[in-house]
């Protein structure tokens, strides 16, 4: 026998925070600046930048490498697959979670408090290299 159960039509959540995104990124914007500053601190090759709610973290440089040679592309795409990944393990072992050891997401949930948290774990990992 199958049974049929009918919900009551909810509000769309959108209409109860309807600055959610603006909110997300404006979280995503002082984790980037943030991030930037530690490494610029502490002399780091890295890249940090966001568009919105999406802070992309670049470590190892695989989006700077050159199609024109192939080879020498794929020549330094494994060994900068492992930092990749090495990276994304420190992070993980100090409590963040990133996407592809590069990107992190913001939402409306990440308070001051949160961003200021992440920064001091992102600090303790740069400090390791």
């Amino acid at each position: 026998m199958i049974r049929i159960v009918r919900r009551a039509p909810q509000e769309p959540r959108h209409e109860k925070r309807p600055n959610a995104a603006v909110l997300a990124g404006r979280a995503g914007d002082r984790l980037c600046r943030g991030l930037q500053e530690i490494i610029d601190r502490l002399h780091l090759p890295y890249v940090a930048y966001n568009q919105g709610s999406i802070v992309h973290l670049e470590t190892a440089g695989v989006l700077l490498l050159s199609a024109r040679n192939p080879i020498k592309a794929l020549r330094e795409s494994k060994p900068r697959k492992h930092m990749m990944e090495e990276m994304g393990a420190a992070y993980t072992a100090h409590g963040l979670i990133t996407l592809a050891g590069s990107r992190i997401y913001t939402s409306l949930a990440d308070t001051d408090a949160v961003i200021d948290d992440a920064l001091n774990r992102f600090e303790d990992v740069f400090k390791l290299v």
